[in-house]
């Protein structure tokens, strides 16, 4: 698929090109989120890069008032909480992300459920005096 070496900035690039990419071990199969250089499982180092089809479910999650400032600066507040949450992928590796949804979705926590189907949402960050950045999000399938 890539010649790309298996670093957190190519993983990142990716996401430039709508693209959640991991990798595979192809002795024993394990696939990882964010590529690693060495398998976790049969510690073998034949690895190849491997694409997520970019759904999954919600497995645990927290709304959050009072975070980062980045999240500050876009309007969260404790009366304005944003969901960060973690997601079971269909190919099986867990990974967090931002929750988000139409309008106000976060506003209602009962939008909120452990198993609730999600997708990959890309979501470009700005930040002032610097190139926007993308990041990883998911939104309700």
């Amino acid at each position: 698929m890539t010649d790309k070496e298996f670093t957190i900035k190519n993983y990142f690039d990716f996401f430039n090109e709508g693209k959640l990419m991991g990798n595979k071990c192809t002795k024993c199969g394990t696939i990882h989120v964010p590529p690693k250089k060495l398998c976790n499982k049969c510690y073998g180092t034949e690895l190849e890069w491997f694409e997520f089809g970019g759904k999954g479910t919600l497995q645990s999650y927290s709304l959050i008032g009072v975070g980062a400032r980045y999240f500050a600066n876009q309007g969260y507040s404790i009366k304005k909480p944003y969901c960060f949450g973690v997601v079971k992928l269909e190919e099986g590796p867990h990974i967090s992300g931002h929750i988000v949804g139409p309008d106000d979705f976060e506003q209602h926590p009962d939008n909120f459920k452990v198993g609730l189907p999600v997708k990959i949402k890309f979501l470009t960050i700005e930040t002032e005096g610097k190139e926007p950045k993308i990041d990883l999000g998911f939104e309700p399938a």
